[in-house]
């Protein structure tokens, strides 16, 4: 069925109307700071450097192969100075323009403008896509969805019009969408399965459509190979992998169908424990089959954008395990750029079909997916304000509760900080005796069902993610004045995450008043793990100085002159290093940066200037 006239001249305007729409909901986060992993991509230091050379040879955070992502902030930071706001601006209009994306998508495989415009607000208004979108770091799934929404589109067009240059655009744009994430290449498969749907229905056909993208296939396995780190699995029990997969589906399927606000910051499963999670997974696989199985004869499109939806969920859907996040809000966008048009097109049909019941569902999901992206946005915008909702819904998650807690120790939340981080090692380790627990059986806590909560967290068992929040509660206990309870579950931290330096240095700095020696050890440590560790590098100056070791001292402040020229105290002991070597010019110019950083003393300074003075003793005239 062709469309009319009429709804050819309007199209134009409602492709306009969802492109501001789906701005407008989103300007808030453009307030929104870095979080995350943002600072290094914005920086560039997070693929080898801010170069486009970096951007396709180097990894992206060292563990992906995702080049396109990479040169997109490449070209940001040419004029957003390393400003968030321009960083946000990009997400959004790559979330607007897959939105209009969708509404074209949903046009063309219905024919139906009405169609085309629900299919656009579906997108927009989609909860998960807030992570993609309010988030810089989303960029990978933000841009992904985008070009892999063009390249559903120019497939069907391929399929309606016979004209090849749609078919090598869908080659090109599921090519951008692999080289933005590895992801979309799990989308493969639909496109022998287009033949079915919208095609000649034959075999030889769906062989011969596969030859370009075997091509560009073969090309991003070459490309891949110059820089991606290799892929690691994890090993899991028969158990997890057979219930981790239905629990997975629980979560993100009841986050489609009925938007909630727990499936925003959700990144454990740890809230989807029981069999009723497992059967309900179960009943969601069935029904999407049998659905499928009854579409078949009438709505072919929509099974094929339901198998879409699906080839690009099973990467995430932990079956098998992946080693990542075990959910998390953004993983799944690129499955809603298929899921919101076949909302619209349902919708539209239950419409037609007077299926009112359908159509009030629809209506409701997508005033709740308003409703969820709105408050969604909100979370974004400061990382206190997001690692609090993240402890807050999914109190299991180990990064979200750590860094919440280190937010609040610097606000002096110290006791509400402890109760937090003292519940979550609670769980952790199935006992609020833990600490004895850690005491008596050290390593043997390892169980396999401890080492099944630790991978709920990042997909494997990431050790130094617990040993970093051990030192996490350490630190809270050492601010309520707890020292040796401090101590003790440091050495616990120590015991368990050895590389940490960030361990090393915090137990050094407990023990500096109790055992110097020990202390002075632990810095030493930590600056040969990380040499460019500042703060540890500033504590062990100052212990030199004590000493006498000077030009120890000179020579572990010296790199950092420039990076923290605010630092008072940095100047003040480079100003004291130098003077024990009797360099009074050196000293002075030290003293000169102190007077331009924070929190200085002015007192301090004058009594070095006097100091200096009195080493120099009375100047000469130099005649004789």
């Amino acid at each position: 069925m062709a469309l009319s006239k009429r709804s050819i001249s309007i199209w134009p305007i409602a492709l306009i109307g969802i492109f501001i729409f789906s701005i407008a909901i989103y300007l808030p986060s453009l307030a929104g700071g870095a979080i995350w992993d943002d600072t290094e991509l914005i920086s560039g230091h997070g693929f080898g450097g801010n170069t486009f050379l970096a951007a396709f040879t180097k990894p992206f955070l060292g563990r992906y192969f995702r080049p396109l992502t990479s040169a997109s902030f490449v070209l940001d930071s040419s004029f957003a100075k390393q400003t968030p706001f321009f960083y946000h601006q990009t997400n959004i209009l790559l979330h607007a323009i897959t939105a209009v994306l969708v509404a074209c998508l949903a046009i063309i495989i219905t024919k139906k403008m009405s169609a085309g415009i629900l299919g656009g607000l579906f997108f927009a208004t989609q909860p998960l896509q807030v992570g993609a979108a309010a988030w810089i770091g989303g960029r990978t799934d933000a841009l992904s969805a985008m070009f892999l929404t063009a390249f559903l589109i120019c497939l069907v067009l391929y399929h309606q019009s016979s004209k090849q240059r749609w078919l090598y655009a869908s080659t090109i744009t599921f090519f951008l969408a692999a080289l933005s994430k590895e992801q979309a290449l799990a989308v493969l498969p639909a496109v022998p399965l287009s033949v079915f749907a919208f095609g000649s229905g034959k075999w030889r056909d769906a062989w011969k459509i596969c030859i370009p993208f075997a091509v560009v296939v073969v090309l991003f396995i070459g490309l891949w190979a110059i820089d991606a780190p290799p892929p690691f699995g994890v090993k899991s029990s028969m158990a997890a992998m057979l219930t981790l997969p239905f629990r997975t589906v629980s979560h993100y399927w009841l986050a489609f169908l009925t938007p909630n606000y727990a499936s925003m910051q959700t990144y454990t499963l740890e809230n989807y424990q029981g069999p009723l999670w497992i059967l309900i997974g179960i009943a969601f696989v069935v029904a999407l089959l049998w659905l499928m199985k009854t579409w078949w004869k009438d709505h072919r499109d929509w099974v094929w954008l339901t198998i879409c939806a699906l080839l690009v969920y099973v990467p995430i859907s932990n079956f098998p395990p992946v080693p990542s996040f075990v959910v998390g809000p953004y993983r799944c966008a690129e499955s809603g750029t298929a899921v919101a048009c076949l909302f619209a097109a349902i919708a539209v049909q239950a419409f037609a079909s007077k299926n009112y019941v359908v159509v009030a569902a629809a209506a409701a999901n997508l005033v709740a997916g308003a409703v969820v992206t709105i408050w969604g946005i909100q979370q974004w915008l400061t990382p206190a304000v997001l690692f609090g909702t993240q402890a807050r819904i999914d109190p299991h998650f180990l990064a979200g509760v750590r860094n919440y807690a280190q937010s609040l120790e610097m606000q002096g939340g110290y006791q509400e900080e402890l109760r937090l981080t003292n519940r979550t090692l609670t769980w952790m380790f199935d006992t609020d005796k833990w600490e004895d627990l850690l005491a008596t059986q050290k390593l043997a806590v390892f169980t396999p069902e401890f080492i099944e909560r630790l991978k709920s967290n990042g997909g494997y068992p990431d050790k130094k993610a617990l040993a970093a929040f051990l030192s996490c509660h350490a630190s809270a206990l050492a601010k309520l004045k707890r020292t040796d309870e401090a101590i003790k579950v440091e050495q616990d931290a120590i015991m368990i995450g050895p590389g940490d330096p960030r361990i090393r240095y915090a137990y050094g700095e407990l023990i500096l008043n109790k055992d110097r020696p020990e202390a002075i050890r632990q810095f030493e440590i930590a600056l040969k793990i990380a040499p460019g560790y500042a703060g540890c590098a500033l504590a062990l100056a100052h212990e030199r100085i004590i000493d006498g070791r000077f030009e120890d001292a000179v020579r572990l402040i010296s790199p950092f002159e420039t990076e923290l020229s605010w630092d008072s105290g940095m100047w003040i002991d480079l100003a004291n290093a130098k003077l024990g070597l009797h360099d009074f010019a050196g000293a002075n110019k030290a003293l000169d940066g102190a007077t331009h950083a924070i929190f200085v003393k002015k007192a301090d300074i004058e009594a070095l200037r006097q100091k200096i003075k009195a080493m120099q003793g009375p100047k000469t005239s130099g005649r004789g």
